[in-house]
């Protein structure tokens, strides 16, 4: 039975799982224990804002998962997932008591376990407690199993993501609009808020970042009281979030004619991501990439460490993407695949721009297309 907003069709939630239980089987998993909210999510539509309360997906190597969730949540399997009446906890439940109960009575005798163990939502408790009610079981590390299989999107998957890209835009268009000499950069982010919900967009999984003059250098600040002048800098980082798919858009806007040491840097920048972007392809090396845009931006900016870019899809607060599982740096060396979508992002003295981008057979299709890929003077 489908929910009632299911966002994908019954088909692609049981293709995603059948995905799972193929990579469980080549890694010898008997089940797997998912405590992430992106990776239940992914699996079975079901979302909340309420993933702050225990919740587990076991998945076995054949048949449908069993989502065990708080009694209270259970309205939003109904509302957004393919599942069927879940496994439930009430308060004062002994959790780890309800989740031996419904591995035991998937599994009886267990063997091979899979758990995040690097998931932010599997508590050092319940994994001890876990561990400790499976006597029996060989207990192993499944952490990116089900992201590695996320990071290639379905047509259904690019289409989201190419909405949430829109409204990013429109959030943009609204942020660069309203900035001048005077403004502060809460009625800005007002705006991006307003002209963003109107927009489509849900609950982002960062707040949008706007940071003007010295705050460039307070790395994701928030916007704040602080009024903005002439002579200043705005770097704008927005989100544009669908169906909890996340596509972020990043400008620079100059209050008033920039100098000649920023004019260098726009170009610089600039250059540096097109030339990167332009590398971007199946078959194309990650690291080669990352080396084509850090070594030009190094020039200007010798301590450039961050990543030049990350996959990106679900997200749930705290966080808007999947850098865990694929990133741009200069230590690791990944293959392209057609399908993956990616933020990609550089910058260096005072000035930052940013795309969202699929790999298409060709090479990339920006998701977040207009918008001036520019300095913006106001």
């Amino acid at each position: 039975m489908a929910g009632r907003n299911q966002a994908f069709s019954t088909l692609e939630y049981q293709f995603r799982v059948s995905q799972v239980q193929a990579a469980m089987a080549m890694r010898d998993i008997d089940l797997l224990v998912v405590h992430s909210p992106e990776n239940i999510c992914y699996l079975t539509g079901h979302q909340t804002s309420g993933y702050f309360a225990y919740q587990v997906l076991f998945v076995a190597q054949a048949g449908t998962p069993r989502l065990l969730l708080r009694y209270l949540e259970r309205g939003n399997v109904d509302e957004y997932s393919w599942l069927e009446e879940p496994d439930t906890w009430k308060e004062g439940d002994d959790l780890s008591a309800r989740s031996l109960a419904v591995l035991n009575d998937l599994d009886g005798p267990k063997r091979t376990i899979g758990l995040e163990k690097g998931c932010w939502f599997l508590t050092a408790n319940m994994a001890e407690s876990l561990s400790a009610g499976l006597p029996n079981a060989r207990i192993v590390d499944a952490t990116l199993l089900v992201d590695h299989i996320r990071v290639v999107k379905s047509e259904t998957e690019i289409r989201y993501l190419k909405q949430a890209g829109a409204v990013a835009e429109v959030e943009m268009r609204a942020a660069i609009d309203g900035l001048c000499h005077g403004v502060t950069e809460a009625s800005v982010a007002a705006a991006v808020h307003r002209a963003g919900i109107q927009a489509g967009c849900e609950y982002t999984g960062l707040p949008h970042h706007i940071m003007s003059g010295y705050r460039y250098d307070v790395c994701h600040a928030n916007w704040s009281p602080k009024v903005i002048r002439r002579g200043e800098l705005v770097l704008l980082e927005l989100y544009g979030c669908l169906e909890r798919y996340h596509a972020t858009q990043m400008r620079t806007v100059s209050i008033g004619e920039p100098d000649d040491a920023m004019k260098r840097a726009v170009e610089v920048v600039m250059a540096a991501q097109d030339a990167g972007l332009s590398r971007m392809k199946p078959g194309a090396s990650s690291l080669e990439i990352d080396s084509c845009v850090r070594g030009a931006i190094r020039k200007i900016r010798p301590d450039y460490f961050n990543r030049t870019g990350y996959s990106t899809g679900i997200g749930f607060p705290p966080r808007t993407a999947e850098w865990e599982a694929l990133d741009f740096n200069e230590q690791h060396d990944w293959e392209l695949k057609e399908g993956m979508v990616f933020h990609m992002l550089a910058l260096a003295g005072g000035f930052g721009i940013s795309e969202t981008v699929a790999v298409t057979r060709c090479g990339v299709e920006r998701l977040t297309p207009s918008n001036e890929r520019e300095l913006i003077i106001r």
